[in-house]
């Protein structure tokens, strides 16, 4: 007889539930599930805070896909970079406290594509200089896809996790010059993700609302509009959510740094408040 033979039942789980457990372990984190999160929209996607009071963690797997060097490096403002029509954040944004509180709660590796535009429409007749705009006359969603794609290629993972998208204060403009209609950019919204949809099927889709415009009534209502929409769109389409909706107080917080761009403080709050909010949606 052998070893074991020679064993009673007890003693023999005694000696194997311990290699069990470590043979569990060691595959659990040797199979860490990787999230790849698209950031995409206008400036305050982009982000214009201060990248001093920004996020960043130490030796945490929390990476920017670089479509410039087909590379992942750590996540750190500025996040982004210029590169197929996208620009790189001055010099704070949401983006990191977005990552790295989400890494955190679920231990996942996370891995952000930056796609954003200061000044960009969603529609065209919003467009307020040649910034570009997300449709289909224009270049950014394409870039956006083109840019996914790669990091997809390299990560050789088959779709992204999820959108967050901060957008809006192009249109609010425009429909308080009465440049577009809401009818209009509810439909280029819809659009959009339906765009998004058929390549992805039904990913989450998590919008922060657009905020107001600081010191002009008129612009306020425009804004007051956007936000309006964008919570329609959130209740009539499926996995279609607002991730963040305080943005219209932040004038009362002292949180804007001009008319329309949010500080840091303000952008790190946005973060974490989305990761906690995708995280309870991804249980």
């Amino acid at each position: 007889m052998n070893f074991f033979e020679n064993m009673s039942d007890s003693k023999r789980l005694f000696f194997i539930l311990p290699i069990i457990l470590w043979f569990g372990l060691f595959y659990s984190c040797g199979t860490k599930e990787t999230k790849l999160f698209l950031i995409a929209g206008q400036s305050n996607a982009m982000g214009v805070g201060d990248r001093n009071n920004s996020i960043f963690i130490a030796n945490k797997e929390v990476y920017e896909y670089s479509s410039i060097e087909d590379t992942l490096k750590p996540l750190r403002d500025p996040v982004g970079e210029q590169h197929l029509y996208f620009e790189k954040a001055k010099t704070g944004s949401f983006t990191p406290a977005l990552a790295y509180n989400y890494a955190e709660i679920t231990n996942h590796k996370v891995v952000i594509i930056a796609a954003a535009k200061g000044g960009s429409s969603l529609t065209v007749n919003a467009e307020l200089n040649n910034w570009g705009n997300w449709s289909e006359d224009g270049k950014l969603f394409n870039s956006s896809i083109a840019k996914s794609n790669s990091a997809l290629a390299k990560l050789n993972l088959k779709k992204i996790d999820a959108i967050f998208w901060s957008q809006g204060e192009s249109e609010g403009e425009a429909l308080a010059n009465n440049l577009i209609t809401p009818l209009e950019y509810k439909k280029a919204l819809i659009h959009l993700i339906d765009r998004y949809r058929k390549i992805w099927s039904e990913i989450p889709f998590l919008i922060i609302e657009t905020g107001n415009f600081k010191g002009d009534v008129l612009m306020n209502n425009g804004y007051r509009q956007v936000r309006k929409i964008q919570r329609e769109v959130a209740q009539q389409m499926n996995n279609v959510h607002i991730g963040y909706n305080e943005t219209e107080f932040f004038i009362k917080r002292d949180w804007l740094l001009d008319g329309i761009h949010y500080n840091q403080e303000a952008l790190n709050e946005i973060g974490k408040k989305l990761a906690y909010f995708y995280a309870s949606l991804d249980e």
